[in-house]
């Protein structure tokens, strides 16, 4: 099984990460680390440059938090 994170850094950028959406969404921790590496996961699959991946599976975990409250 491959590690989902490549290094402690970006790790640790997830974590702060799914953090700030917790704060935002005022949703447990445990649902929305699942949702972002959900999202981390299927955009690493097929990312070629990975500068971006935390912003971008942080977008993409909020838009479906949203929709899941609504």
């Amino acid at each position: 099984m491959q590690a989902l994170y490549d290094s402690l850094d970006e790790r640790a950028l997830s974590l702060g990460a799914i953090q700030a959406l917790v704060d935002e969404t005022e949703l447990p921790f445990w649902e929305v680390r699942r949702i972002y590496e959900r999202e981390f996961a299927r955009l690493k699959g097929s990312a070629r440059v990975k500068d971006y991946l935390v912003v971008l599976a942080s977008r993409r975990a909020r838009e479906s938090l949203n929709r899941e409250r609504s």
